[in-house]
């Protein structure tokens, strides 16, 4: 269990999340953070520059998927070479 108890937007664009969480959800999250640094490391990347890759595919994915909402684009699922919408 996670929850967002509080957020606070700052006037420079910033916020502030309070969550919370049972010891079990502290405990996986602990164990992500841990995975993505030592990938970082054996990647040679910063968590920065992934969460940058991440964004943009974040980016792609919506554009992908509005235009095919418009109907300019045929969307298919990674991984899956038949899928059409």
């Amino acid at each position: 269990m996670i929850e967002v108890a509080d957020v606070v937007e700052h006037e420079n664009g910033d916020a502030t999340y309070t969550f919370e969480m049972d010891r079990a959800s502290a405990d996986l999250l602990n164990e992500i953070g841990i995975r993505l640094v030592l990938y970082c490391h054996m990647a040679d990347m910063t968590t920065e520059e992934v969460f940058d890759d991440l964004t943009q595919k974040i980016d792609n994915r919506r554009v992908e998927i509005e235009e095919t909402i418009s109907g300019r684009y045929e969307m298919s699922m990674p991984g899956d070479k038949d899928y059409e919408v």
